[in-house]
């Protein structure tokens, strides 16, 4: 069935709504942040349109989000992203999604709060995330964001046929693993010269679970890294966002209260990868988090570029809404303990 490709530029908007704000001391600003998100005019307008009407009390109402999102808002049914498939919406219906969801953050920030962070991080993906993303961030730190260190993080898995397509267009050649096209992704955007300084371990052919790697550049006085991280559950799975994260914070930049980490992902994952950010980097080490995008929608290469649907919206705002539940719990905890 053909997508429906939505007109953003032509739409109204809600004021935008801030997503959970963590600044590294109060734990109760997130659990506000998530009322303030889910309880908002744009979400209240959306489930109405597909026959919702969430309940009072935080907690009751992303139970109840959670739910009504996995009937109505489920396209994935257990496949990778770029595997599925949009769904037509009527007119009506997507006008509602577009404008709810360019309010609840799925849009993209593309200006970072602050001036300066102690950390970068750039998120990975496929082959194209990899090269546009750490591109965004150079762009960044060109036009004035100051940052102490750039981190890409991928995986060791293994690049498949869609990333193979995507490296060709791109002129790459020679990698194995998604942090292998996050390290090229970190090359071209930096210019980076020379051997890097790699400490690894384990076999990621024969046992990817276990196996890291940090592959450290220097760029003036700049430092830039490459990470894949093991796994913690190596036997049944290779290490996924949360371990990489907590990989790289405990084992490669230390992280400790203070200090600040700004997220760069794609404008359509700013809000669950947001709350997935402060949940893992934020809450257990006290550190301050924000969250950037990368519009693909207005990438200047045709075979990078793509344009958000209204079914891929409200599937990012169902992640978004389980970000958010998960997200809930830690603050709890993490008020609890303060």
């Amino acid at each position: 069935m053909p997508a429906t490709r939505p007109d953003r530029t032509a739409m109204p908007n809600h004021d935008p709504v801030p997503l959970p704000h963590y600044d590294g001391a109060d734990p109760t600003s997130v659990i506000a942040g998530i009322e303030t998100w889910t309880a908002s005019k744009p979400m209240r307008e959306l489930l109405d349109e597909f026959g919702g009407e969430a309940p009072d009390g935080v907690a009751a109402r992303l139970d109840y989000l959670d739910a009504f999102s996995a009937r109505h808002w489920d396209f994935r049914a257990g496949r990778e992203r770029y595997e599925t498939d949009a769904e037509r919406l009527d007119p009506v219906k997507e006008r509602t999604v577009v404008e709810a969801a360019t309010a609840l953050g799925l849009g993209g920030v593309t200006v970072p709060p602050r001036g300066r962070y102690t950390h970068l991080l750039v998120l990975g993906g496929l082959v194209s995330s990899c090269l546009f993303r750490t591109r965004f961030a150079a762009e960044l730190l060109a036009e004035g964001t100051a940052a102490e260190r750039v981190t890409g993080v991928g995986g060791f898995r293994p690049l498949g046929a869609a990333d193979a397509r995507l490296a060709e267009l791109a002129g790459y050649t020679g990698g194995e693993y998604e942090v292998d096209a996050m390290e090229e992704g970190l090359r071209r955007a930096f210019g980076l010269t020379g051997a890097p300084a790699v400490e690894r371990e384990g076999d990621p052919a024969a046992d990817p679970g276990r196996a890291w790697k940090v592959a450290a550049y220097t760029a003036g006085p700049l430092a830039v890294q490459a990470v894949a991280a093991p796994s913690s559950d190596p036997d049944r799975r290779r290490a996924d966002t949360v371990d990489t994260c907590r990989f790289w914070a405990d084992h490669v930049a230390e992280l400790a209260p203070g200090d600040s980490v700004l997220v760069v992902t794609s404008a359509l994952f700013v809000p669950f990868q947001h709350c997935d950010a402060v949940a893992h980097l934020g809450l257990p080490y006290g550190a301050a988090v924000d969250t950037v995008g990368v519009d693909t929608g207005s990438l200047p290469e045709a075979h990078f570029r793509r344009e958000y649907t209204s079914s891929g919206y409200l599937q990012e705002i169902r992640s978004a809404i389980r970000s958010m539940r998960r997200l809930h719990e830690a603050a709890l905890r993490a008020s609890e303990r303060s």
